[in-house]
């Protein structure tokens, strides 16, 4: 392991996708790339919901890792999922029906995570799972909420970072793993691997 360290610790680290709110995160402890691919997101609900996020996140990781394989590559895939998977809202109707499923309830958000690096033969994939308790919601709230559009592009119709924050109840794990990104493992994985410290600039 010293030996990779070594090898990968100035390497390029890039990352496979174009989320705002992961470049975001990202960029608040290294400096890195962003380089992604568009890929067939479907979720196969035959296998359970780790292993959908953790496969997503792979092909993800890895069609941009073919082209760059010196780099460090490293993709997510976040999913909300309550009796079954929660994507991004069609239309506002769409949404305030998801909105309507979650209110006074506990759902689970699932991101899955895959770091890549082809040049030496590095692969890691893991999940993280936080459970999120919804506040009961008024139809008006509802409404109110998804007048601020936030709703749009966001799996399960909210953002935990926006206004979505005044949806919910409680947090019961990594809060940043509902924003998209495990950012503390993904941390440990990339300095205990590849000598990546999120502690200095």
């Amino acid at each position: 392991m010293l030996l990779l360290r070594g090898i990968l610790m100035n390497r390029r680290i890039v990352l496979a996708s174009n989320s705002p709110r992961r470049k975001e995160m990202l960029a608040e402890f290294i400096d890195f790339e962003v380089i992604s691919k568009v890929i067939d997101e479907v979720y196969d609900e035959s296998k359970p919901e780790h292993v959908n996020v953790m496969s997503i996140a792979f092909n993800k990781a890895y069609e941009v890792a073919k082209e760059n394989e010196n780099a460090i590559v490293v993709a997510a895939d976040t999913l909300v999922y309550k009796d079954g998977p929660l994507g991004k809202p069609k239309d506002r109707e769409d949404a305030k029906k998801m909105l309507l499923n979650l209110s006074d309830t506990i759902h689970d958000v699932l991101t899955g995570c895959a770091i890549i690096c082809i040049g030496e033969n590095y692969k890691k994939i893991f999940y993280e799972r936080t459970q999120v308790k919804f506040k009961k919601l008024s139809e008006i709230q509802i409404e109110k909420y998804l007048d601020t559009l936030e709703y749009i592009d966001k799996a399960g119709a909210y953002g935990i970072q926006g206004y979505g924050s005044l949806l919910i109840e409680s947090v019961k794990g990594d809060f940043f793993n509902v924003v998209g990104l495990p950012i503390s493992r993904l941390y440990y994985v990339l300095d205990a691997d590849f000598g990546v410290d999120f502690l200095k600039r």
